[in-house]
């Protein structure tokens, strides 16, 4: 795939206040679009994006030492005579709108579905994509996990992408053949528009926690939840999906546009078009699931009084069933279909267990839980199978959401029986200032508490001290396989751990 535009069709298609572009450049043919100066290169044409933590005018020079000779920018900066600059309002607006011409607006030959929450985002996009796969749709993900499609796979760094990654991608689905393609769509990208051009076919909403304030974050619940609200107004398309036991959904739904809108309740409201009666915990062997009669109040999304089990614990798994069970009637997908799908789902990094020989009464779970709410829910949820303990492993991530470790360090103390403090992506802090941070909230306590920087020590702790009946939770990475240290991504998987310590490998 090689797109390309001149420069001269460039300065068509954006505002600018006002450019200087040497003559030879005017003529030349740019090949990609670049904010990021370690990806630099000739015919690339840098954007010096200006962001929440950095400043993309100071990185000019590194984009211009490998190649780039063409700049956007807010405000004028020192370059080389040979290099040329088109001056804009704001360059990140600038680059989201380019991007989708560039890539030739892919999305407007795919069915999006767009899916936006605190909690649930990537079970309920990666159930739809798996579920759909098995039904033969053609269809893509992007989200928390990466990028699916075709039986490829790409790795991302946010859960949203950027708009320049994100419309490359929709342009390789559509033109290998993808019709459909649900995304995680986050509160950050829909402040940042990294989505401008998309026209949602269907937004889903799963819930909204406390989570993402301050710092470099959003600045308030009020503007988490407008951000949130931003899919449904200003990206929605015909259908609307939501979990009607949410206290926001009202909020999201207040003044918005749409066709038909699907309420689901894991609460049993018969009011909605899709809820939970008779809810029940399930096990399967010694993994941990929920169980509850579905019923319907539409029939537009089919028959109801239908039989569910999945194999994930907690009524949030019960409405992360339903919303993806609401999804996919939409796409005409047959009921019993889905609900065979979903009691054989797996989620990588969400309540994915790992089974270890030497501990055949233990149970080990790998979670993505990194807030005090999902880190609350899913304690809660083990805790009604009645363990022997449960040890919960976690840490907080480095340099942002300082907040976040008081409301660990709590819901931790009160729901777990074993802490184990550790590193969780610390970058350039120091990880035991953020374990003592943690450790400070938990406060005078009798339960055992370790604190162990180094996570695959924490972890061999954890396996190290786990008895017959004991749950064992590492909460906060999930699906992740790296650790993010003074700026470099590590390879660190927890299941590759946990299977090389079952496992250990022969000495000669």
């Amino acid at each position: 795939m090689i797109m390309s535009m001149s420069v001269e069709e460039i300065l068509e298609n954006i505002d600018y206040i006002s450019y200087s572009i040497p003559d030879d450049l005017m003529e030349e043919e740019i090949f990609s679009l670049c904010q990021n100066s370690r990806y630099a290169c000739p015919a690339c044409m840098f954007f010096c994006k200006v962001g929440a933590v950095s400043d993309g005018h100071m990185y000019a020079g590194n984009a211009y030492l490998l190649g780039a000779r063409l700049f956007v920018i807010e405000r004028e900066i020192d370059l080389p005579e040979d290099a040329g600059y088109i001056i804009v309002k704001n360059v990140a607006e600038t680059l989201n709108k380019l991007a989708v011409i560039f890539y030739q607006d892919p999305g407007k030959a795919l069915r999006l579905i767009g899916i936006t929450g605190t909690k649930g985002k990537t079970t309920v996009a990666l159930s739809v994509y798996r579920i759909a796969s098995s039904a033969g749709i053609r269809i893509g993900y992007i989200g928390t996990n990466g990028v699916y499609f075709n039986g490829d796979v790409y790795e991302t760094v946010n859960t949203t992408p950027d708009a320049v990654e994100l419309q490359k991608y929709l342009h390789m689905m559509r033109d290998g053949g993808v019709d459909t393609v649900v995304i995680e769509v986050s509160s950050q990208a829909l402040w940042q528009d990294r989505v401008h051009g998309l026209h949602f076919d269907t937004c889903v909403f799963t819930n909204l926690y406390e989570d993402h304030i301050g710092g470099f974050e959003h600045p308030s619940m009020e503007h988490y939840l407008a951000c949130k609200k931003k899919l449904f107004r200003d990206y929605g398309g015909k259908n609307i999906v939501v979990n009607a036991d949410s206290s926001a959904t009202d909020e999201i739904l207040d003044g918005v546009n749409y066709e038909k809108l699907i309420r689901v309740s894991a609460k049993g409201d018969r009011e909605c078009d899709l809820f939970a009666v008779n809810t029940r915990k399930a096990m399967e062997g010694v993994r941990p699931g929920i169980a509850f009669d579905c019923d319907s109040s539409s029939s537009a999304i089919g028959e109801g009084g239908k039989e569910i089990f999945i194999p994930l614990p907690g009524l949030y798994s019960a409405e992360n069933g339903l919303l993806t069970l609401a999804i996919c009637r939409l796409l005409s997908m047959d009921t019993d279909l889905v609900i065979q799908s979903l009691s054989n789902l797996r989620v990588p990094g969400r309540f994915e267990t790992v089974a270890l020989e030497s501990r055949p009464d233990s149970l080990f779970v790998i979670d993505y839980a990194h807030n005090g709410a999902s880190l609350e829910a899913v304690l809660k949820a083990l805790r009604e199978y009645e363990p022997k303990r449960i040890i919960c492993l976690f840490g907080s991530v480095g340099g942002r959401t300082f907040g976040r470790r008081a409301e660990l360090g709590r819901v931790a103390s009160e729901g777990a029986d074993v802490i184990i403090l550790t590193a969780d992506n610390p970058d350039n802090e120091d990880p035991m200032r953020v374990i003592k941070d943690i450790r400070d909230a938990i406060g005078d306590t009798d339960k055992p508490v370790y604190m162990i920087p180094d996570r695959r020590e924490a972890i061999e702790k954890a396996y190290e001290i786990a008895e017959a009946g004991d749950f064992v939770l590492l909460a906060g990475k999930g699906h992740e396989s790296y650790q993010l240290i003074l700026g470099q991504r590590i390879p660190f998987s927890e299941r590759r751990i946990l299977e090389a310590i079952d496992e250990p490998a022969t000495v000669i």
